[in-house]
């Protein structure tokens, strides 16, 4: 892999997709808490949809980088080794962390080890990691990807190529349709290994989340053209994405009316629905758009969301935990505040305790097992530099 100036707009977008995912966290929690009003569940529905892009632009942005990097040649025992280093290592760690904490709190008993190897196969240790067992897929598929994406665009004029894009996205969203179908069918068939993948564990099956990193893959070949493209189509996609976002506040806020009074629930958002499909992808050029937009104008929000994006990959792994500890300041000091505004502390403490803890450790000789990325030691009348994975 030659060494390619880096996409200022990446790490930038990368923070701003860490922040969606703690915001939707925090939502989760709040949003069921008990003397939840109505009010509190419309704002927090806005909130939701908002950061759904969150899961969408991570996926978008690992094809992104991939493709962008890795233009040439490919060796594919490198590419792994250091994907195992970077990424799967500190899971491991995390999910023995989360495992541990799960067996102490819950029955006080040791971790079985052919559980836990369960639990770490399909990210079942704590609910944040599914994820990561997701995008696992996509580095090890990758060259299938990378084949496939590349013979497609040397066999098409270039003119073409957005029609084709645009076409895969036609059938990503007929998939959408065929998700509870085939669900039903592989539970009939009751295959080895195959069925759970498609039932249980199939919010992380990469084959419900492919377009999202062939759009990243499009975006990486070409990221001038990206560019433009994202900046000719605002008059389709910001209309498209404020339409959506009307529609499906309007539908959730009609569903939390129960014969046991107003219960939030976001069900309704799942993101393997067609509905949610289009607007994922929407807001997959609407997220881009603003990142670019920030980042062109600089100053202390572009700092602050890229240094967040650097530190992303570890501050993810341990928000779950972090979140948790935002609790106790919760029940201390705001139990009687509005869901809303507890929301919103929690997410503030969250993102700011994940990124400190990520930054602390990096700093540390074997931080980067840990989180993934290590911080080198100060340069003389310079900041420490920090080594990130590609």
């Amino acid at each position: 892999m030659s060494q390619k100036e880096r996409i200022s707009e990446v790490a930038l977008l990368r923070g701003l997709a860490f922040a969606a995912v703690v915001l939707q966290h925090s939502i989760a929690h709040y949003a069921v808490a008990q003397g939840a009003r109505i009010q509190d569940g419309v704002l927090l529905t806005l909130l939701l949809l908002c950061s759904k892009f969150a899961v969408p632009v991570f996926v978008f942005i690992t094809g992104m980088v991939l493709f962008y990097n890795y233009d040439g040649a490919l060796n594919y025992g490198t590419f792994l080794r250091k994907r195992f280093m970077d990424i799967i290592v500190p899971y491991i760690i995390w999910s023995l962390l989360y495992e541990l904490g799960n067996q102490l709190v819950q029955s006080g008993e040791s971790i079985h080890p052919l559980d836990f190897l369960q639990k770490l196969l399909n990210g079942k240790s704590s609910y944040h990691l599914w994820y990561i067992i997701m995008i696992i897929q996509c580095y090890v598929l990758f060259p299938v990807f990378r084949y496939a994406v590349r013979r497609v665009s040397a066999l098409m004029p270039s003119k073409w190529q957005p029609a084709a894009l645009a076409g895969v996205g036609a059938l990503y969203f007929l998939l959408m349709f065929a998700v509870g179908p085939v669900y039903h069918a592989m539970d009939k068939l009751q295959l080895p290994v195959i069925t759970s993948w498609f039932t249980l564990y199939a919010d992380r099956n990469v084959i419900y989340f492919f377009f999202y990193f062939v759009l990243g893959a499009a975006a990486g070949m070409n990221v001038q053209r990206w560019n433009a493209w994202v900046t000719k189509a605002q008059m389709v996609y910001w209309p498209l994405f404020i339409v959506i976002t009307g529609y499906l506040l309007y539908e959730m806020i009609s569903l939390f009316q129960t014969p046991r009074g107003t219960v939030p629930s976001f069900n309704y958002l799942s993101l393997l629905r067609p509905i949610m499909a289009v607007y994922c992808v929407t807001s997959i050029f609407v997220a881009y758009r603003v990142a670019t937009w920030i980042a062109h104008k600089g100053g202390r929000v572009a700092s602050m969301l890229t240094a967040i994006g650097t530190l992303s990959y570890g501050a993810y792994l341990m928000h779950a935990f972090m979140l948790r500890v935002t609790y106790f300041f919760d029940e201390t000091l705001f139990s009687d505040w509005s869901h809303v505004l507890r929301t919103l502390i929690s997410f503030i403490f969250c993102l700011v305790f994940s990124i400190a803890g990520t930054w602390l450790l990096a700093r540390m000789p074997l931080g980067k097992w840990i989180v993934g990325l290590r911080v080198r030691p100060r340069p003389a009348g310079g900041p420490p530099a920090l080594q990130k994975q590609a």
